[in-house]
């Protein structure tokens, strides 16, 4: 009876498909010490883009996590991701870096890297797996599974047999899409077995498009050895097939599992609750739960797409998911046809939104797609595109070779720039990996981590007398102003957002939460302080004019739900009601003199960087402005020669298309 193994990815590969990485420590650390019991052949806890999340969004260290995971689960082999020479960023580093970085991972605490290469060039691989090996860690040789005209069974057979020679201790088939089928896993599992039948070879793939299962099954019946799998709360959609479900279809067979269900059972019962509230919050949003079977078509990773919807509806812009979706494989076949995976899927994703929301393609052209066409994320599988290249790139020469080979050493300097303010050398990786966003954690850790209050349940209003109108009033369609609302509650209380106050488009008054223009409606969930509120706004049928609003409440008052059918007339609020106070004049609009030349925004974004100042000389093609937007740099440059006479861009602040950022003379 052959035994089938079971890595477990709910604190890594699952909740990053699902919820986008948003998954804090304390929210699972109860559970730890139950899983550890299980029986896992491994649990998936870190890399990916849980480096970039904890300190980004979550206020923690990821180092720090790491080690608590490891004193929890000490009998519990703990792996990671690395992306090769991109280790957990979005470009290539020196190799000394890439050398650090894998000590110091293994130093506090993984057992076993798994090691990829976006574009499967084993050149990317090779330093990476050899400090592994150095590190008496396990290295997991990985091939980024991909379907396209110039994928082949043979150069994947080809591939594993090179890391073997590398001195890889397993192989993983990676279908990060979760478009590998049942037979293309049967034919591509029984190859690499007659190939390298000593290696064990592990299968990594996601529910997106209802194939996993029935891939797993076959897998496992042409030799697969272990399976990646994730706790049934948090399985499914664009997450793994369901740890507790496979297990018991592979006991069927005839398999041996040596999981211990009553473990399972009582992990289930936990993350059951860790879903409904990611659920409640919005963070856990249905599009990512579905079957899509046009993910067959457009190949878009789980962890992608969650972070592609996530992304879409920061900018305002989920209306557009479609097309992004449909422009994303025309992308893909342009560059060359690479595997979706991080970090060329961001590449590819956030050019394909890119080239919708900019209403043509490539007009704007992300830093790293650029760098890419140039040839410094390595080899691609076919050729790019050579007209769109050109366009890309204009004149600009293209990389020879293994581009890591051009890097200067970085750790020891990086190290000697930041001085005190690097606690660790784990410091200095999460700087050089992530630098403004590691600079901004330093700062935060320094103060004390002012710790964000949880949300807290209001105690329950009294009923209403029946005869009693509910206490909420309609949001009036006053065409072309922007009102804002402070909410009563946090959401999951049943509250709604209930009284409004107007205010010109320029002014912010403080706590504000949200802005609604013309005649946006509906039910919105918002984050604000790290708190999560759900705002409901109904439009007034017939109001034609702004109506007075009661002032908000200074403590929580419950009110009904607002009704779905139109409402003829704004509901009285229970008292007289003051009209509002005139809104402070708006800062007058910037204004562009003749034969003065505005440089705007070409999408939504954070401004990253302002690489120019009042006064500075530019000339056509220079960097202005770095924008940020999908985790991928926009550099807006000079369109003519001339002189910066004002800059309306400022670091950290969020801009839409069209939006001024700088005014040249």
């Amino acid at each position: 009876m052959r035994k089938v193994n079971f890595t477990e990815t709910v604190l890594r590969d699952a909740n990053q498909s699902l919820i986008a990485t948003r998954l804090p420590y304390s929210k699972f650390e109860p559970i730890l010490e139950t899983m550890d019991k299980a029986g896992y052949y491994s649990a998936e806890v870190w890399g990916g883009a849980t480096f970039d999340v904890c300190l980004r969004y979550l206020q923690e260290d990821p180092w720090e996590r790491l080690r608590k995971i490891r004193a929890k689960m000490p009998n519990t082999k703990l792996q990671m991701l690395l992306r090769g020479q991109n280790i957990l960023g979005y470009k290539h580093y020196p190799d000394d870096v890439v050398r650090k970085f894998v000590e110091y991972s293994v130093k506090n605490g993984i057992d076993i890297i798994r090691i990829f290469d976006a574009l499967n060039d084993a050149r990317n691989l090779e330093v990476a797996i050899d400090e592994t090996v150095k590190q008496g860690a396990h290295a997991s040789g990985t091939i980024c599974f991909t379907t396209s005209p110039v994928h082949t069974l043979e150069k994947n057979v080809q591939m594993v047999k090179d890391l073997k020679s590398m001195g890889v201790k397993s192989i993983c088939i990676k279908d990060m899409a979760g478009i590998m089928g049942p037979k293309d896993a049967y034919d591509l599992v029984s190859a690499i077995k007659d190939a390298v039948p000593e290696l064990p070879l592990v299968i990594h793939t996601h529910c997106t498009t209802g194939l996993a299962f029935m891939t797993c099954l076959k897998a496992v019946e042409a030799g697969a050895d272990v399976l990646d799998t994730a706790i049934s709360p948090m399985s499914g959609g664009t997450s793994q097939p369901a740890t507790e479900t496979l297990a018991y279809a592979l006991r069927q067979f005839g398999y041996q599992v040596d999981l211990n269900d009553k473990v399972l059972i009582e992990m289930a019962d936990f993350f059951k609750h860790v879903r409904a509230d990611f659920l409640a919050d919005g963070t856990l949003d249905p599009i990512s739960m579905a079957t899509d079977t046009q993910c067959l078509n457009y190949q878009i990773p789980g962890g992608m797409l969650s972070n592609l919807i996530s992304q879409l509806k920061m900018m305002n812009a989920i209306d557009k998911l479609d097309e992004a979706l449909a422009e994303t494989p025309k992308v893909r076949a342009d560059m060359g046809y690479p595997p979706l995976v991080t970090p060329t899927s961001q590449m590819v994703g956030s050019q394909a939104v890119q080239n919708v929301l900019a209403g043509e393609r490539y007009k704007v052209v992300g830093k790293e797609i650029k760098a890419y066409c140039r040839g410094e994320y390595g080899r691609t599988p076919a050729p790019i595109d050579a007209d769109i290249q050109k366009k890309i790139l204009g004149n600009t020469p293209l990389v020879e070779g293994r581009f890591a080979d051009s890097l200067e050493p970085e750790f020891e300097k990086t190290k000697k720039e930041l001085g005190a303010t690097a606690k660790s050398d784990e410091d200095v990786l999460s700087y050089i990996a992530f630098p403004q966003v590691a600079m901004a954690f330093f700062k935060d850790r320094e103060a004390g981590f002012p710790k964000k209050e949880e949300p807290k349940k209001a105690a329950p209003a009294a009923a209403p007398a029946p005869t009693k109108k509910p206490e909420t009033a309609p949001i009036p369609a006053w065409q072309g102003h922007v009102y804002y609302t402070r909410v009563p509650a946090p959401m999951g209380n049943g509250y709604t957002a209930r009284p409004i106050e107007p205010f010109a488009a320029s002014y912010q008054p403080p706590h504000l939460v949200m802005g609604v223009q013309d005649d946006c409606t509906g039910t919105f969930a918002i984050t604000i302080d790290g708190k999560p509120y759900q705002v409901s706004v109904e439009k007034a049928d017939g109001a034609a004019a702004p109506v007075a609003a009661a002032p908000v409440a200074a403590a929580p008052v419950a009110a009904a739900p607002v009704a779905a059918a139109p409402v003829a007339a704004p509901v009285a609020a229970p008292a007289p009601v003051a009209a509002p106070a005139p809104a402070p004049a708006a800062a007058p609009a910037a204004t562009v003199a003749s034969g003065e030349t505005a440089v705007n925004s070409p999408m939504p974004g954070n401004v990253f960087k302002v690489e120019c100042s009042v006064g500075q000389q530019v000339k056509a093609g220079d960097v202005l402005v770095v924008l940020e937007a999908m985790k991928m740099e926009i550099e807006v440059s000079a369109p003519v020669d001339g002189t910066v006479k004002s800059v309306a861009a400022a670091v950290g602040t969020t801009v839409n298309t069209d939006d001024l950022l700088v005014v040249l003379g």
